[in-house]
């Protein structure tokens, strides 16, 4: 172990993506602490051989005249021996045996490893410091079952991902490349992970519209703001800095390629894209798109503004669940209060009546249409009517002659009452009367059967343009 150790140091700092020379120091100074904890000797110093790997450890005792402590002082006539040269207040070098090393080697493992793990916190430190606020490309290692996830950075730094921080409904699994937002890196030796990432912040929506649209990235779309509900919805505001360029165009892309890609790394969140516009009013308008503003009022002092729309656009202004009016609140920065216009206020009843009344409308509008008469229809309606005229005037001649017989009858009762003498007449009178009305009800008879047959064929008619 000892022949390879400087070796297992070389490779291990290759892989962590350590300096070995930093990594080496670190080793060396993990031994003396170890040392020093364990041997009873104040001065100790500790070196590995690039070449054989072997560790060396040694401790000095100082030159006094008189001895206190044998193991950290040694007396004037005794140096001599070792070292002629040497005088009162010298340091003499002692070589730290194989058997006194055994006894620090169990304690000498954590300390090593503690020191490692601290360069490789400094080394994340320096090298993650300059990209906060970056997106960084992080490869799933595991999921914990407190749903934090793990992922590595540079196949060399490992990050957590908190729940917290995850987008609603999201789903990982070994080996998943996925993009987060830096947002902190921390300092602290006492943590796991030195990084602080998150895939719900507003950030990481505005970075990769920079890195998708080439625009943005060029500085000729500017991005005001973002606003987002992880995995539901989110606003962004954009505006152009040339009048030839169209931001929210710039932004979606062609068939919305732009965007769809940003979507679909979002787990499906729905992104709206407004247009900036100095004027308040105006960029509150855009940001409740797509309802429909009737009047709003502002109030600089407050940051409020409270916005009229007309009843049937009250829930496109809110959204579902208020999701439309809280982003455009976060989007602008102003508390907007919505209201709906008092004269248009129905009740449930009310609208269900106004509902079925156009729905009767459109249904009587189709049957009209249904029912527009054709070429055919309208010859055999005119031949119904004139049938039917004529059989009309059928019924009017017999009610003439009734009329015509009552009179008569009336004639001859008066008649018999006045002229009791002349019987004869009246007898001849009575039997031409009897002859008339036999003939009337020949006559009515013969009518009556004309008028049930132009009745039946009238009903007859009507039956087929119905038909038709």
């Amino acid at each position: 172990m000892k022949e390879n150790l400087y070796e297992i140091i070389k490779d291990f700092s290759r892989e962590k993506g350590l300096d070995h020379e930093v990594v080496i120091k670190l080793v060396e100074e993990s031994l003396i602490q170890a040392a020093q904890r364990k041997l009873p000797y104040h001065e100790i110093e500790g070196s590995i051989d690039e070449k054989t790997g072997k560790i060396n450890l040694v401790h000095f005792k100082e030159v006094v005249e008189f001895v206190e402590d044998t193991h950290n002082e040694i007396s004037i006539d005794d140096v001599i021996e070792i070292d002629p040269d040497a005088g009162l207040g010298d340091e003499v070098e002692y070589e730290i045996s194989d058997r006194e090393f055994l006894r620090i080697a169990h304690s000498t493992r954590p300390i090593i490893f503690g020191s490692l793990k601290e360069a490789e916190r400094q080394m994340v430190v320096s090298t993650f410091t300059d990209k906060v606020g970056e997106v960084l490309t992080g490869t799933v290692l595991r999921v914990e079952p407190n749903g934090r996830v793990a992922f590595s950075f540079q196949n060399k730094v490992e990050a957590y991902l908190f729940r917290r921080e995850q987008i609603y409904g999201e789903n990982f699994t070994f080996g998943d490349h996925v993009r987060v937002f830096l947002l902190d890196v921390n300092d602290n030796p006492h943590k796991d992970s030195q990084l602080t990432i998150s895939r719900t912040h507003p950030g990481l929506l505005i970075k990769l519209f920079e890195m998708e649209v080439p625009e943005i990235f060029d500085g000729i779309v500017k991005i005001v703001n973002a606003s987002r509900e992880p995995g539901r919805r989110a606003k962004i505001s954009v505006y152009s800095t040339d009048e030839e360029v169209d931001p929210v165009g710039s932004c979606v892309g062609m068939r919305g390629s732009r965007v769809q890609t940003i979507v679909n790394d979002l787990n499906g969140e729905k992104i709206d894209i407004v247009r900036w516009n100095e004027d308040i009013s105006e960029y509150t308008c855009n940001a409740l798109a797509p309802a429909e503003i009737e009047s709003l009022d502002i109030d600089e002092e407050t940051k409020q503004i409270d916005v009229i729309v007309a009843q049937n656009q009250l829930s496109l202004a809110i959204g579902h669940k208020g999701q439309n009016v809280r982003l455009a609140s976060k989007l602008i920065g102003y508390k907007i209060n919505i209201v709906a216009t008092e004269e248009e206020e129905l009740s449930i009843d009310q609208q269900l009546e106004k509902e079925f009344a156009k729905t009767k409308i459109n249904d009587a509008a189709e049957q009209e249409d249904s029912e527009t008469p054709t070429e055919e229809g309208i010859l055999a309606e005119s031949h119904t009517t004139s049938e039917t005229n004529q059989t009309e005037d059928n019924n009017a001649d017999l009610d003439s002659s009734a009329d015509t017989e009552s009179g008569d009858n009336e004639q001859k009762s008066e008649g018999e009452a006045t002229h009791e003498n002349n019987a004869e007449e009246d007898i001849t009178a009575e039997v031409e009367e009897i002859e008339v009305v036999e003939a009337e009800e020949t006559k009515t008879e013969e009518t009556e059967a004309v008028t049930t047959k132009t009745k039946a064929k009238t009903k007859s008619k009507t039956k087929s343009k119905t038909a038709e």
